[in-house]
């Protein structure tokens, strides 16, 4: 029982899974701009965090010379594009007619571990969703990236990053002893969580994105109330519907930033390798 309810509890807030195998790299990046001991560990939120604060505009607080109305006019038309965009409609006048485009993954229900309100929630999942699409140069209404630009206030881009933290590596639940307890009575061979293979996309513009397919976690599978293993199947289609919300939500935008990163640190022990013979 224990295990059950401590299955739940860590797949409810701890998603680090979901990370792409870069998470697995940045413990050794080495790439030549050395960082300090002090500075946050790369892909942290932290270290998303400084980036949005050196890199982005700092726009402090929202427009002013735009009145409500406009800026409620601007909305609608963005959730509009959201509503059709990339979802092969004959809509005669919209970005993408005429294109055979793929947008970014959306979302039609609010996930059950976020706690945000739910104009909260359609503000973000709306403004990630924008994000995403500009950032794989995907054609947006012109309303769309007025209200894009509008919300793009430090605070929300910050914000923004925050949302991801259930599935960021550095939130792992510690190991509980209680649960160390209970594996001492169990067979060897029993299965482990990183056993559970889910489906992950693989077509454009997800590729070289390098998603794990594995929860890289070696606790054991939970059991039922009855003693029964938690079926894989069931487990598969948990991690999937996960990893669909970190992607619509702004992970997306995580690894196409990322991937930069992972070639320099491939590219840059590929030429340690080739100077010293070690890495």
């Amino acid at each position: 029982m224990y295990l059950l309810f401590e299955f739940y509890f860590y797949l409810t807030y701890y998603f680090y899974l979901i990370y792409s195998k870069f998470n697995s790299v940045t413990t050794q990046l080495a790439i030549p701009n050395k960082k300090t001991r002090f500075e946050p560990k790369v892909a942290s939120r932290d270290w998303w965090i400084e980036r949005i604060k050196v890199t982005q505009p700092k726009y402090a607080c929202y427009w002013t010379h735009f009145t409500k109305y406009q800026i409620g006019q601007f909305k609608a038309l963005a959730e509009l594009d959201y509503q059709v965009l990339g979802e092969r409609v004959s809509t005669e006048g919209a970005p993408d007619s005429g294109l055979a485009r793929k947008y970014p993954i959306k979302l039609t229900e609010k996930p059950f571990w976020l706690t945000w309100d739910y104009k909260t929630f359609k503000d973000f999942k709306l403004w990630t969703w924008l994000q995403a699409t500009k950032a794989l140069d995907l054609p947006i209404s012109k309303q769309a990236e007025t209200w894009f630009n509008y919300f793009s206030i430090e605070s929300n881009q910050i914000k923004a990053k925050e949302l991801l933290d259930p599935f960021r590596k550095e939130n792992q639940k510690e190991f509980d002893f209680l649960l160390q307890e209970e594996y001492n009575l169990v067979f060897p061979s029993a299965s482990c969580i990183i056993s559970v293979r889910f489906n992950t996309p693989s077509e454009d513009p997800f590729e070289d994105l390098e998603i794990n397919d594995a929860l890289q976690d070696s606790r054991l599978i939970p059991v039922t109330q009855a003693g029964e293993p938690i079926r894989k199947t069931f487990l598969k289609k948990y991690l999937e519907d996960r990893l669909r919300e970190y992607l619509a939500l702004g992970g997306l935008k995580e690894l196409l930033d990322r991937k930069p990163l992972i070639f320099a640190n491939k590219s840059y022990q590929l030429h340690s390798i080739g100077t010293f013979g070690v890495t």
